[in-house]
């Protein structure tokens, strides 16, 4: 049995996997991301090894393997689904795009630079808006006529959802509007390598209903796995029982 760790800048995940996902668990980094490892060890802590991956997968003493976040969502995605062309993460700080085929890595692309591009935009979304991002995903799905956000900096687009909001407009139309324009932005990035489906979309992003819709609208082929959150845990937990199986042989 062995545990995958994936340190992110806003959550993180860890998956006890033997064959199967036994046990998961995730919890906030919160800038603390020793503190949120010790916990998840503590928790899930019955594990011959340890495979971290995430921006803080080298703070881990003990790991076995350190994987980088593009290898272990690709292994990840493969052992969900093996027809997967595409997988498209949406994290708090950041966004990936990676190009797939046969569990291999063609190519990607990330966006780390820009807030209107990940978890980030909707999480500030919500809160000038006064709601939880669970309230946000409900009303975004509920949407039939989506108003377009024109703003791709989050400061600007934050002051735009605002006036909309008191002009009367209908929250659940604003808020599907925020859904839209950040698929629209990882859309824009994902053409520099074509994205092909079946796509697997996960992360913190695949949880939100609103942004499943709006994907959805553009893509008719898109996969959303239980443990969305989970595949770079997953993969990297993979990766290291690929090398124990390899090294015993």
């Amino acid at each position: 049995m062995v545990l995958g760790l994936d340190v992110g800048s806003c959550y993180t995940k860890g998956a006890l996997f033997d064959g199967v996902m036994i046990k998961k668990m995730v919890i906030h980094t919160a800038l603390q991301p020793r503190q949120a490892i010790e916990q998840v060890l503590e928790v899930l802590k019955d594990y011959t090894g340890i495979a971290t991956t995430g921006y803080g997968r080298k703070l881990v003493p003990d790991a076995d393997v350190a994987i980088t976040e593009i290898s272990a969502f690709a292994r990840g995605a493969y052992f969900l689904d093996r027809s997967v062309r595409t997988i498209i993460d949406i994290g708090g700080q950041d966004s990936k795009i990676i190009k797939v085929k046969n569990g291999a890595v063609e190519r990607f692309v990330m966006n780390d630079r820009c807030a209107a591009g990940t978890g980030n935009f909707v999480e500030k979304s919500a809160q000038s808006l006064n709601l939880s991002l669970e309230e946000f995903g409900k009303l975004a799905e509920s949407s039939h006529a989506p108003h377009t956000i024109d703003s791709l900096c989050v400061v600007m687009a934050e002051s735009e959802i605002l006036s909309l909001a008191t002009t009367g407009k209908k929250l659940e139309d604003i808020v599907a509007g925020v859904c839209d324009s950040l698929i629209r932005r990882i859309i824009t990035i994902g053409s520099q390598i074509e994205i092909d489906e079946p796509i697997l979309f996960c992360g913190g992003g695949a949880l939100n209903p609103g942004l499943v819709a709006a994907l959805k609208k553009r893509f008719s082929n898109v996969i959303i796995p239980d443990a969305a959150q989970y595949v770079g845990a997953l993969g990297a937990a993979l990766i290291l029982l690929d090398r124990m199986q390899s090294a015993q042989q």
